[in-house]
């Protein structure tokens, strides 16, 4: 016989549902028949195995359920409880936890969040071991969670919340030297020289350079989102990340919610570092050749070409008359 197993089951892309099943055919036909969907609109993904031991303990409870609500059944020897949904007792069983929190009902069970909104829409989102491994091709895939021990790994977070909070300074140092993004006539009536700019653009916040860049350039869809995500994320993080709700280092559940959140913040340093060193460079050049004339005035950083190339790809000149 097989083994019960516990399924996520979707339906109409609305409602969500666990069921315990011994395959997914089984899971889909309990929603099936309870709500009367159509089978096409069905999916059942496998969460776990279920020990041998739950099913006596279903049982039990079925029986004891069936005595007070309906007797008819309370003395059938083949009384079973599944195939059926799942009990919040047997996911805690299991090993799910639960919370409410942004208005949402939450699980976790696996490295998988199950979330609930209010007008009663699922959807799902990875965390922990399976966000990591899921988001980086070159990891192996993590599923010990049967043996998984409890870890702390406050220290570690730290070490990456470290390396975060670097590649951020890192960064908006490139950005708040670009002094390419003060050729809009707004910026040119507030600074004089490179120097001025450079004094005042030190005082900016991130999202002000953004907001100085995008008077004077036409920034290319793909890019502008991936700054808008960069300052999003930064602003999280310089902000006490690890003392909200949701990020509490000091929770199992915020743990893992940090690590996904910092895996995908620094994979998403890279590429925006890349930019901001090609917005520095080519504001080098563009001093180099157009505004100091004197060799021993112009600024000793080596340029690449592909660093021209990226920055004129990514960031277009408006027109001053639009640049105001």
């Amino acid at each position: 016989m097989g083994k019960w197993k516990l399924y996520w089951v979707k339906s109409d892309g609305y409602e969500g549902c666990f069921v315990v099943a011994k395959n997914s055919r089984s899971a889909k036909s309990v929603e099936i028949h309870m709500n009367g969907f159509d089978a096409s609109d069905v999916t059942a993904v496998r969460v776990m195995d279920v020990p041998d031991t739950l099913e006596e303990k279903a049982d039990t409870k079925f029986r004891e359920w069936s005595q007070k609500h309906a007797l008819q059944q309370a003395d059938r020897p083949d009384l079973h409880q599944w195939p059926w949904y799942a009990a919040t007792w047997l996911l805690e069983d299991l090993g799910a936890k639960f919370r409410s929190i942004d208005d949402e009902e939450q699980i976790l069970l696996r490295d998988v969040v199950y979330a609930k909104k209010p007008d009663g829409q699922w959807h799902t989102y990875t965390i922990g071991a399976r966000a990591l491994y899921e988001r980086n091709e070159r990891l192996p895939k993590y599923d010990n969670y049967d043996n998984e021990p409890e870890i702390d790994i406050t220290n570690q977070l730290y070490t990456a919340l470290g390396l975060a909070l670097t590649k951020c300074h890192e960064i908006e140092s490139l950005f708040s030297k670009s002094f390419i993004f003060g050729v809009s006539e707004k910026q040119q009536r507030k600074y004089e020289t490179i120097n001025d700019f450079s004094g005042g653009w030190e005082k900016k916040t991130l999202g002000g350079i953004f907001n100085a860049a995008q008077e004077a350039f036409e920034i290319e869809a793909e890019i502008k989102m991936a700054l808008d995500l960069f300052l999003h994320m930064r602003n999280k993080l310089v902000h006490g990340i690890t003392t909200t709700e949701r990020y509490n280092i000091y929770t199992d559940w915020g743990q893992r919610e940090l690590v996904a959140f910092l895996d995908l913040f620094l994979s998403l340093c890279a590429p925006i570092e890349t930019v901001a060193a090609s917005c520095l460079e080519f504001s080098v050049e563009f001093s180099n050749t157009f505004l100091l004339k004197e060799n021993s005035e112009r600024i000793p950083i080596k340029v690449s070409d592909e660093s021209l190339g990226l920055f004129i790809n990514c960031f277009k000149l408006k027109n001053p008359s639009s640049a105001e």
